[in-house]
């Protein structure tokens, strides 16, 4: 099939025609795509802004926080230091305490040493003069018994002594029983006669008589002895009985003249 001159024209006209159209079209659609880019970019830019404003709000707050968290590391800083400084004063007075403790200590330690040693001493000390008091109890004892057996010769002693004084006693009360009994007899002669005229003239009266009784005790205490009661030496009684009228007057003579005799 064989085409004319204008029939190339015509397609060089359509063809022109169809490039215009492509060319419009590709324009067109590039410029949609364009305009939903600019939508998309629009869209994308206000989700940006609105998360730009969340973050600065955010960025605000956060910087608040951390001013706060100054303010806050600024306090606990100033309240460590002083804490710091009032625990270093408190340690320094520990310290200080501590030490004078341990010299305290040590003093004690130093004195208990000492007492240890004292008490020791003390007990050795003890120990000895139990020794030396058991040996002279002892040695007491056994001059306790020669002292005792002095004592029983010095009794023994005594009582001779005393048996002498009180023989020389009775050798003296016996002389002056003699010389009274010597006295009595002159007297009851004279007393006959004086009696024998009195009775003649009154017979109803009857001769009435005394007894005189002459009791001497004697009794000298042993000094110094303890059973007096078995060593002493018994009492020496000596009685005279005498009768005489009462018209003569009567002899007395008590124990306590001759004991002092």
């Amino acid at each position: 099939m064989n085409f004319g001159p204008g029939t190339k024209c015509n397609r060089r006209t359509q063809h022109r025609s169809y490039s215009r159209i492509l060319s419009r079209f590709i324009k067109y659609s590039q410029e949609e795509a364009a305009w939903a880019q600019v939508n998309q970019g629009g869209a994308a830019l206000r989700e940006a802004r609105a998360e730009l404003a969340e973050a600065r709000k955010q960025w605000h707050a956060l910087q608040v926080e951390i001013e706060t968290l100054h303010a806050m590391e600024k306090g606990l800083e100033t309240s460590l230091q002083q804490t710091q400084r009032l625990y270093s004063s408190q340690l320094q007075d520990l310290s200080q305490v501590i030490s004078r403790l341990e010299g305290e200590l040590e003093q004690v330690r130093n004195g208990l040493a000492t007492q240890r040693q004292r008490h020791n001493h003390l007990l050795n000390t003890k120990m000895r003069l139990e020794r030396e008091i058991s040996t002279y109890r002892r040695l007491l004892e056994r001059e306790e018994g020669r002292y005792n057996c002095n004592i029983q010769l010095v009794k023994h002693m005594f009582k001779l002594r005393d048996i002498d004084k009180r023989l020389q006693l009775m050798l003296k009360l016996i002389k002056n029983v003699s010389c009274v009994s010597l006295q009595d007899r002159k007297d009851r002669q004279s007393d006959q006669a004086v009696e024998g005229s009195f009775f003649r003239g009154n017979p109803k009266l009857r001769k009435k008589s005394v007894s005189l009784r002459f009791d001497l005790h004697m009794s000298m205490a042993d000094e110094g002895c303890a059973q007096t009661k078995q060593d002493s030496l018994p009492d020496v009684e000596v009685r005279l009985v005498m009768k005489r009228s009462r018209s003569i007057a009567s002899i007395t003579h008590t124990s306590t003249t001759h004991s002092a005799s």
